[in-house]
C-alpha cells in the first residue's frame, strides 16, 4: 500500500503540474478586455489543489510506520467495479474527440445508470438524453464554451 500510495501521488502530481503549466499558456482574461476570467482558471486552480492533494498523500505516506497500513484486497467485487468503471471512462475519454460531446456521453451516461441505478430501460435512456443536452445547451449557450467537435457535433 505505501508504494502504490506513493506512485499514485507521483503520477496525481505529475499531471497537476502539466495541467499548470498548459493553462499558463492559455490567454489571460486581460486579452478578452471583458474582464471575464480567463480559460486557464478553473483547470489551474483544480490542478494546484490536485498538486496539494498528491504532496500530502505522499508526505503522510513517508511519515506513517509500516504497521499503520491497513491490508486492501485488490480483487474483490467492488474493485472490480471501481477497475470497469475507469476502463469505461477511459474509452469514453479516446472516443470523444472523434465523436464528438453528445453520443458517446449519453451512450456513457446511460451504461452508469443502467449498472448502478438499475431502473427502467427507457427512465435511464430519458435521463441520459436530458441531461447530456442540458449540459450541452449551458455549455454552448451560457457560458460560451464551445463543445462542437467530433463528427456528430450539433
Amino acid at each position: 500500500m505505501r508504494k502504490g500510495n506513493i506512485i499514485a501521488g507521483l503520477i496525481c502530481a505529475a499531471l497537476a503540474v502539466y495541467v499548470i503549466v498548459t493553462c499558463l499558456g492559455y490567454p489571460r482574461a486581460e486579452a478578452y478586455g471583458t474582464g471575464v476570467p480567463g480559460p486557464g482558471l478553473w483547470p489551474g486552480i483544480i490542478a494546484v489543489l490536485l498538486l496539494i492533494c498528491s504532496v500530502g498523500l505522499i508526505v503522510v505516506t513517508l511519515m506513517m510506520k509500516k504497521d499503520q497500513f491497513p491490508e486492501l484486497p485488490m480483487w474483490t467485487p467492488g474493485t472490480k467495479r471501481v477497475y470497469i468503471s475507469m476502463a469505461i471512462l477511459l474509452v469514453y475519454m479516446l472516443v470523444l474527440s472523434t465523436l464528438g460531446f453528445i453520443i458517446p456521453s449519453v451512450i456513457m451516461l446511460f451504461a452508469f445508470c443502467q449498472w448502478f441505478h438499475k431502473g427502467a430501460f427507457w427512465k435511464n435512456a430519458l435521463i441520459s438524453v436530458i441531461v447530456v443536452l442540458a449540459i450541452y445547451f449551458i455549455f454552448k449557450n451560457f457560458l460560451n464554451v464551445p463543445i462542437d467537435f467530433g463528427m456528430f457535433s450539433i
